[in-house]
């Protein structure tokens, strides 16, 4: 801008630099295009790895166009197996860019009770179908999940993901993760006390510690008791 005297716009620096990183990084369009090499080339140098690409393709005259597609690495199976519980968080994020989309995870905790994804998949939109055709590949990769081999599921109550594990695992034991609880309860009901008062009963390994909490929060809001907070058996 110095030496040239040019003084452009906000709009004119933000096209320029998304110029520039297509021309390094590529755009997403050819990222896509390049998916069936990638999955070729996983197979080939990955073997025992679970990949799978999902194309709509109404019919024969259109040219088929990427939808979805789940990804597991063997070494993330087999560390699963190997090292952790049976017990699996699921959930979903919204993903930037021209495309837009969702991005499904799978995550276990390991010895050291840190997180480990063990699967994750791209689909279009985050609803019960799209959950389902995680879960047929979830269990066909890792699976069968009987009573001999029961799966705690962990999510945040998102109605689709619910009803989909329910019908593709049916042996697989449902959790809810607290902190959103919490987060819907605090919605509801605000104040420090009432917060405090339900991690405690929450958090509670005995009925004693648990009824104590629920009397204080009775004390306090008699329709927060209500609500009747999930014991610890419920919630993650």
């Amino acid at each position: 801008m110095l030496k040239y005297g040019v003084h452009p716009s906000k709009q004119q620096v933000y096209r320029a630099k998304q110029k520039a990183r297509e021309e390094i990084e590529g755009t997403h369009s050819e990222s896509y295009s390049k998916l069936p090499k990638y999955a070729v080339l996983l197979r080939q140098h990955n073997p025992g790895s679970f990949c799978k690409i999902h194309y709509d393709r109404p019919n024969l005259l259109v040219e088929p166009r990427f939808l979805r597609l789940f990804i597991s690495f063997k070494s993330q199976k087999d560390g699963f197996l190997g090292g952790c519980r049976s017990f699996v968080g699921f959930d979903g994020c919204h993903l930037k860019g021209s495309f837009g989309g969702v991005l499904l995870a799978a995550v276990a905790l390991d010895g050291n009770n840190s997180i480990f994804p063990i699967a994750f998949a791209i689909v279009e939109v985050e609803n019960k179908e799209t959950w389902s055709w995680f879960f047929h590949f979830f269990e066909e990769f890792f699976g069968p999940f009987d009573n001999n081999c029961p799966l705690t599921v962990m999510s945040d109550r998102q109605k689709g993901l619910n009803i989909a594990y329910e019908q593709q695992l049916p042996s697989a034991i449902g959790r809810y993760c607290c902190r959103h609880i919490c987060m819907n309860f605090k919605s509801q009901f605000p104040g420090v006390l009432l917060s405090t008062f339900f991690w405690q009963a929450a958090k509670s390994y005995e009925a004693v510690g648990f009824t104590q909490a629920m009397q204080r929060i009775k004390d306090m809001n008699i329709e927060a008791w209500r609500l009747k907070v999930p014991t610890n058996t419920d919630t993650c």
